[in-house]
């Protein structure tokens, strides 16, 4: 077995065609079926079947593929990990951000990251943390910037910053007369209006609102925080935002009151994630302490001297840091 044949093999689960598959991998159509068997032969399993005119993988052809993928995308990462160091040509560092983050995050990254990676080319997904966490394990992504924790011990997540939620409401809500920080126990469910279902910042809300008015909330959902703050701004209710979505270059808006919470004030913890053989390649790196160093007004440091431990007991990657170049 080796690489070579699990290319053949990952291109045949994908294209469900020989001859396709064949041509998506630069070989005649013989050679590509001729190694599939070999490799079935050498497993001792059959890894594909024939249904009608499609080409379909067995239940444990299926278990192998995905394998197969990641040892692929692990065998991509060492290749790239030798060229940052070693060859100054342009490369390209893929990465994913949930949409909640993303639009706020992202101007302040890139320009340091011209900065001080020049050769190397930052390609931006934006995508549900799920379907993040998928794209890093098919080596889609190169690594994925979400909220902690993340429930997967084969990815390896450092910290790099906390950010706080803040109460936002319509000038004529009840609680937007209140003096002085917001309880948010305070803050009923009743009313919420709440990013859709499969949205992280959804269950982080409901997380902080839900212990004192458990049940169903009666919130209204919908897809983008922009969408959110037209609503608010009409009086169709409240929501909790990260600090980073009403800050600057964020203008502000008359009909929007934005209130603190007391102590200990609800957060979400941010983590970069990836396969362990990416999160040490230079441009990884250099990402992690770009988002470390953002402005302290807007978020707190994770994983440095003098920072906040992070609460999701990820704080012993911390050591995964390096100077910026």
């Amino acid at each position: 077995m080796n690489l070579r044949d699990l290319r053949y093999l990952v291109a045949l689960a994908e294209e469900h065609h020989f001859g396709r598959a064949a041509a998506s991998c630069g070989v005649s159509q013989p050679t590509l079926s001729t190694q599939i068997h070999r490799l079935e032969n050498e497993l001792g399993v059959p890894l594909a079947v024939r249904v009608g005119r499609r080409i379909e993988m067995t239940p444990v052809g299926e278990r192998i593929t995905q394998t197969a993928r990641e040892m692929l995308a692990l065998a991509d990462d060492i290749r790239t990990l030798a060229t940052e160091e070693y060859d100054r040509t342009t490369r390209q560092l893929t990465v994913g951000v949930f949409p909640t983050l993303g639009p706020f995050l992202l101007p302040r990254v890139i320009a340091r990251f011209d900065q001080h990676q020049p050769r190397v080319s930052i390609h931006v997904v934006e995508q549900r943390t799920a379907q993040l966490l998928e794209a890093v394990h098919q080596g889609d992504l190169d690594v994925a910037v979400v909220a902690a924790p993340v429930q997967d011990e084969t990815l390896t997540a450092i910290p790099v910053f906390r950010e706080e939620f803040l109460l936002v409401t319509g000038a004529d809500d009840e609680l937007a007369r209140e003096k002085g920080p917001i309880d948010p126990h305070e803050v009923s469910t009743d009313g919420l209006i709440l990013m859709s279902e499969g949205h992280c910042l959804r269950d982080q809300v409901l997380e902080v609102c839900s212990p004192s008015h458990p049940g169903p909330p009666d919130a209204l959902s919908v897809g983008s925080l922009a969408t959110i703050r037209e609503l608010v701004s009409v009086g169709a209710g409240r929501t909790l935002m990260p600090r980073s979505a009403v800050s600057a270059p964020t203008p502000q808006d008359p009909r929007i009151v934005i209130r603190e919470f007391t102590q200990p004030r609800p957060h979400r913890d941010i983590v970069v994630c990836g396969r362990p053989t990416a999160m040490t390649r230079p441009s990884v790196l250099a990402l992690v302490n770009i988002l470390r160093t953002l402005p302290g007004d807007i978020v707190e440091p994770l994983g440095v001297d003098g920072a906040t431990s992070c609460s999701h007991g990820l704080g012993a990657q911390s050591d995964l840091r390096m100077p910026l170049p």
